[in-house]
């Protein structure tokens, strides 16, 4: 398991509520000075048996995410760097995962190519730090999670220890619409609209 895997392992079961905040930031600490996939293993291997309900609770949203089909979806991941989607074309749909860990991330959604219907954008911000500009009137529904974090959105901003928020975005009915799924712990997204 390599270091960057380990690490939104972690950041997974610290969102969940499987493990204390102290013992996050210990094990946080010791992953961020290995890049042995074997030790990074056998450091989440040591943890604590994590609670059936903390397993079964749902991520960052009172709803379900869906997943798509491997292949079908993209990763853009800036792990203690930064990623810039802006400026070129590229593709979005109909599905985009984005995480920022120690690090940043932009994109630039005017500039994106969406699929027909929904496409999906899943933002985590990890101690980093994301930005997403979309273009005005784009209909956008948002699903919102800050924990010890902030999610920014024009007329809307979430932030504080636990928080969790829902609306609509835009009225342009079209053949694509997004849906985020934009999830801050320790960390900030900010969206704005262009």
């Amino acid at each position: 398991m390599d270091q960057e895997t380990a690490v939104e392992e972690l950041r997974e079961r610290y969102a969940r509520g499987g493990l204390p905040l102290e013992e996050f930031r210990q094990i946080m600490g010791k992953l961020m000075v290995t890049t042995d996939p074997v030790e990074c293993q056998a450091i989440l291997d040591a943890l604590p048996p994590e609670p059936a309900r903390a397993r079964s609770a749902p991520l960052g949203s009172t709803q379900t995410t869906r997943s798509l089909p491997s292949g079908r979806g993209h990763r853009v991941s800036a792990f203690f760097g930064q990623v810039d989607r802006m400026g070129a074309l590229w593709d979005l749909g109909p599905e985009t995962n984005v995480s920022a860990t120690f690090g940043q991330a932009n994109l630039d959604v005017r500039m994106a190519r969406l699929a027909e219907g929904e496409n999906i954008l899943r933002l985590n911000a990890l101690f980093g730090e994301i930005k997403v500009i979309v273009p005005e009137g784009l209909r956008i529904y948002v699903d919102s999670s800050a924990r010890f974090g902030e999610v920014k959105v024009p007329g809307h901003s979430i932030g504080g220890i636990t928080m969790q928020d829902s609306f609509t975005l835009g009225s342009v009915e079209s053949g694509s619409f997004l849906r985020i799924e934009a999830t801050a712990t320790f960390g900030e997204v900010k969206i704005v609209t262009r």
